[in-house]
């Protein structure tokens, strides 16, 4: 699924080699089709621009069509903070590429959620799975990876910390293709990345 991956100054910008179908809580996800590209961008830490503006401008300067991109904001230095890690079972291949920002968390507690906002960074996970996935499917891997990065950070920070509040996530499959109706915890797709997540 991955062609290549540039660093462009502030820019990550990774190439599919086909096009996708995303699922993501991006400013610019939602469902979405024919989908190109993930692009995780730099913003200063005081940013307080309007966020769908800075992804258009972000897209003009790399030149790239905004509706074939799911496109991730983040204050944490590029490209320093950001991981990429390949996973193969039989013949699933997954891609984890994470950017990640600490300063701004969250914490659940009880039937309340605490926040310390100090800054605009994130933590943005993409997951690119080589299989073409049912929407269901999809929602499986979401739930799976907020599931999977709560767990982790509780774990690092002594239940200090559940997130981000500005976390955000994307699935990107292959459009076409017979998809596999389930993606969660019991299935190898949701085992092979959930797997990247906690041993990186």
């Amino acid at each position: 699924m991955i062609q290549n991956i540039k660093y462009l100054g502030r820019n990550i910008v990774i190439t599919l080699n086909q096009e996708a179908t995303a699922l993501a809580s991006t400013v610019d996800g939602g469902l979405r089709s024919g989908i190109k590209y993930i692009i995780h961008h730099q913003v200063p830490k005081n940013f307080n621009e309007e966020p769908t503006r800075e992804i258009e401008k972000t897209h003009r300067e790399l030149a790239i069509r905004g509706e074939e991109a799911i496109t991730f904001l983040t204050a944490t230095e590029l490209p320093r903070n950001h991981v990429m890690r390949r996973e193969t079972t039989n013949d699933i291949e997954v891609y984890v590429s994470i950017t990640i920002g600490l300063t701004n968390p969250y914490k659940i507690e009880g039937s309340e959620i605490r926040t310390w906002l100090t800054g605009v960074s994130t933590i943005n996970m993409a997951i690119i799975v080589n299989k073409p996935l049912t929407i269901q499917a999809m929602i499986d891997a979401i739930t799976l990876a907020a599931q999977t990065k709560a767990l982790t950070l509780a774990e690092l920070t002594g239940n200090g910390m559940h997130g981000t509040t500005t976390d955000a996530i994307a699935i990107l499959t292959p459009t076409n293709g017979d998809k596999e109706p389930y993606a969660g915890p019991a299935t190898a797709i949701g085992k092979a990345w959930s797997t990247q997540y906690t041993t990186h």
